[in-house]
This record gives structure tokens, sequence and C-alpha cells, in this order.
């Protein structure tokens, strides 16, 4: 129920124990999580878009060696800083480099962005100013 003060004085500090058991097993944490230590954000995200036919292509580069888990999840499409529309998928294609394509009306001087976003970790946005 009260504390001495000797709990309250090391309250919050590690012993040497302690820190020495996290600088030893810290190199070791990748091995623990595998798909963690080969996940990355996109490497690339190139937008291009056909005027005629209106339609953005999102060129993504996510290279993966196991596309049915680590794969880009969610593609957001925005138009002028505003969200116009999004792709949510399950797996990515087996090769690094792959397209979506998207229906969006623009017009010459609109800016158009597509930010991709992995399943593990992080994202990666290309942007395009029609012309």
């Amino acid at each position: 129920m009260f504390r001495n003060q000797s709990d309250q004085r090391n309250q919050g500090c590690y012993t040497r124990r302690e820190v020495l058991a996290i600088v030893m097993l810290a190199p070791f944490l990748p091995f623990a999580f595998p798909s963690l230590a080969a996940a990355s954000a996109p490497d690339e995200v190139a937008l291009s878009y056909d005027a005629g036919r209106r339609t953005l292509e999102v060129k993504i580069t996510h290279p993966s060696k196991a596309p049915q888990r680590h794969y880009i999840e969610k593609v957001e499409v925005s138009k002028n800083g505003s969200f116009v529309t999004q792709g949510e998928y399950k797996e990515q294609p087996a090769q690094a480099t792959y397209s979506y394509t998207y229906t969006v009306d623009a017009a010459p001087g609109d800016t158009l962005e597509a930010k991709a976003i992995c399943s593990i970790l992080g994202s990666k946005t290309g942007k395009l100013t029609v012309r």
C-alpha cells in the first residue's frame, strides 16, 4: 500500500542489469519480428494523367518478398488538397513495380497527389501538376 523511500528514489530508473539486457537483446529484435525487419515504405510513387480518358495512373515501386502480408494496403488520391478517391487492397502483385488507375476529373493547373500506404511500415506520396 505504501512505498518506502528507496522505492520512490528508484522509480523510473533502470538497474545496470536491465540496461545491459536491453543493449544485448536489441540487435536481435529483427530476428524476432522478421516481417517488420523486411518491411519498407514504397520506394517511388509516380503519377501520369490522361486528360482524354480522365484517368490518373499511379505507378508504385514497392518490393516485397511476401506480397500477401507486406503490401500497399491503401492509395489515397487528392486534387488541389481535397480528397477525391481511394483504393484499398489486401495484397500486391508479385513484381516490385505496378500501377493502379483511378478516374479523376482534372483541368490544367490542378495538382494531383497519390499517397501509397504500406501495410506494415511507412508511406510515400507522388505529386503531379496537370498540363
